[in-house]
């Protein structure tokens, strides 16, 4: 689908909660207890389309100009590894593949073996980058974490590490703009994400209630793109794919 810019809907802002899932990664090391599973479990619950979704975030941070990538809450590294694929040789980039859990940097630090050099693994939390200088980074982005993360600290230090006329680009769940088929999605997540999950993972709850519990409160494109403006942020704009199951979100900071 096309690409939807700066009219922006400012009338409604989703949820109030800022943490749309209502994760608290200390008191629930749910992602610890799955790191090993996670990259097929994603392919269940998705029946294979992140694969996809990914595609079209790497492509973009491969496309952009700019030497200095910071990928937030990577989990095993899947969009560090897709953009290492579409960059030619001697690209001279330089990526900073971090997560706040230990497990899953230790899946990325595997998948991104043998990397060039230019890559470095930290265990940084996306709402506090306490580790980088303002102004310091071309790109940052975070694919399906926003959602678990308190977005407004997340977007605020994306645009701190920024320099001036870096892009910010977020892979996330959204809503799919034709109601009722937002809402059949949506009966039809209810449904089978738990069944699905319940066998997947022995019956550890936490692997798909955070996940439910952030598609259905994330805020729609046009009240997400409303809240990167009101951050700072210019030239908002996201990209539906899969008729807005997910959407691919992109802002400049301005300079």
């Amino acid at each position: 689908m096309g690409v939807e810019t700066a009219d922006i809907d400012t009338r409604a802002r989703g949820t109030s909660e800022a943490n749309a899932a209502a994760f608290a990664p200390r008191a629930d090391d749910v992602f610890a207890r799955i790191a090993t599973r996670y990259d097929s479990l994603c392919d269940l619950f998705s029946v294979g389309a992140h694969r996809l979704w990914k595609e079209h975030l790497a492509r973009r941070i491969a496309e952009l100009p700019g030497r200095e990538v910071l990928d937030l809450a990577t989990g095993t590294g899947d969009i560090p590894a897709r953009v290492l694929r579409r960059l030619p040789a001697g690209h001279g980039r330089t990526l900073r593949v971090t997560d706040l859990c230990p497990q899953m940097l230790d899946m990325a630090r595997a998948k991104l073996r043998g990397a060039p050099a230019g890559v470095s693994l930290d265990l940084a939390d996306a709402e506090g980058l306490s580790d980088f200088a303002d102004a310091s980074m071309d790109i940052v982005s975070i694919a399906f974490a926003m959602k678990i993360c308190d977005r407004r600290r997340v977007a605020a230090e994306a645009f701190r590490v920024l320099r001036p006329g870096g892009r910010f680009l977020v892979l996330e769940a959204a809503r799919i703009p034709w109601a009722p088929l937002h809402t059949t999605y949506l009966a039809y997540m209810d449904l089978c994400l738990p069944l699905i999950a319940r066998l997947a993972t022995g019956g550890d709850r936490g692997a798909y209630d955070y996940l439910l519990k952030g598609v259905h409160t994330f805020p729609s494109q046009g009240a997400f793109a409303a809240e990167l403006a009101a951050i700072g942020f210019r030239e908002v704009s996201w990209r539906d794919l899969t008729l807005g199951i997910v959407a691919l979100h992109e802002a400049r900071k301005p300079g």
